[in-house]
């Protein structure tokens, strides 16, 4: 049996068997399944580890072994419902003839075993700006209720009792700024479309997977599910990815050593390179994110950027092109942005009452310190 030093290091060998369709190890004595299933849930990777864990020969006890084998089964039906209604949402556009590009976890759960293995929390589509409106009133049809629009960059929608949809207008609104010049022409970087439906080439979907992955990872942190995204897709592609081309795409953003830290990364947890201490903190870092990032890190992030001064000035007055996001009229009428940030202040604190209390948390913790 390896010697694994604690559960992460037993959650990604979990992982890499039902990947490489392997027989795990038994769970070492030292190591809880308690613990295990919570570092799992976590970093939404817990149904997939539970492929690995029904093969064990001792498994977890009741009520640990039920519950995770629900939270499994209840994926499998979540899958299978929402690529059901991502091929509904397909025909309407084509009918419609709004072009869309699917992003993200709807692509990658192709080059998964089983495609309920990969979990997203949402389905991600790209679509032209002007098509907005159509696609509000397409979706309403299928039975979508909107709930935000011309907001941030993305339309976000919801069908009960599971079904979430983001439509992106644009890739990157606040966060991942560095990236939005990479990705200004999305259609332009496809594959020859199939009718209405289109698809990034190889190169291009790698760094929009990198450079994603390096904006929640520089806000609040991001989890082990996309380090594992980054390996399953090299792996998949092989020889015929051209990884260095995808990360020099993302030089110019100054993130370009992040995003290859990453592909590094990935090769440490699932074949076995040799780690260093850049390495490993990097990996803590990613244990205390869990699956999107946390209020803490993203606070510690902010504020070691630019102090703590300028975290507190710019959450009270953020800059131009992250108020136009929220409030849409102020792209018509620039000169109204000191009455949306009043607005923004009586608001804000009152709508997002547990975040706000948790940022003054961490900015108490910091002076302690």
């Amino acid at each position: 049996m390896s010697n694994y030093k604690n559960e992460f290091d037993y959650l990604i060998h979990l992982l890499k068997c039902v990947l490489t369709d392997e027989k795990p190890d038994e769970k070492p004595d030292s190591i809880s399944f308690k613990r295990l299933f919570k570092l799992a849930r976590d970093h939404s990777v817990a149904n997939m580890a539970f492929y690995a864990v029904e093969q064990l020969s001792v498994q977890p006890e009741e009520p640990l072994f039920s519950e995770w084998s629900q939270l499994r089964d209840k994926d499998i039906v979540k899958d299978i419902t929402q690529l059901s209604e991502l091929e509904m949402i397909a025909a309407a556009f084509a009918e419609a003839g709004v072009r869309f590009l699917p992003l993200k976890g709807s692509i990658l759960k192709n080059y998964y075993p089983q495609s309920d293995m990969r979990t997203m929390s949402d389905i991600d589509l790209l679509i032209d700006e002007e098509n907005a409106e159509k696609v509000r009133d397409l979706l309403s049809e299928l039975g979508y209720s909107c709930e935000e629009f011309g907001i941030d960059v993305h339309d976000v929608y919801f069908k009960p009792p599971v079904m979430n949809v983001e439509v992106h207008r644009q890739f990157f609104g606040t966060h991942g700024q560095e990236f939005i010049g990479v990705f200004d022409d999305a259609f332009a970087m496809c594959s020859p479309p199939e009718g209405f439906r289109y698809s990034f080439t190889d190169e291009c979907f790698f760094a929009y997977v990198l450079s994603h992955t390096a904006k929640h990872y520089n806000d609040g942190g991001t989890g082990i599910r996309s380090i594992m995204d980054i390996w399953v897709y090299m792996k998949a592609k092989g020889a015929s990815l051209n990884a260095e081309k995808a990360c020099s795409m993302l030089d110019g953003s100054g993130l370009g050593e992040l995003v290859r830290d990453f592909i590094k990364l990935s090769q440490i947890w699932f074949d076995g390179a040799d780690t260093t201490e850049k390495y490993q903190k990097m990996t803590g870092y990613i244990l205390s994110s869990g699956t999107y990032g946390t209020i803490e890190n993203s606070v510690e992030n902010r504020v070691q950027n630019g102090g703590k001064l300028h975290y507190l000035f710019r959450a009270m007055f953020p800059d131009f092109f992250y108020m136009k996001q929220t409030y849409p009229v102020l792209q018509k009428a620039p000169v109204l942005l000191p009455f949306c940030w009043l607005a923004r202040l009586i608001t804000k604190p009152l709508a997002n009452r547990k975040e706000t209390a948790e940022k003054l948390r961490v900015l108490m913790k910091r002076k302690k310190k």
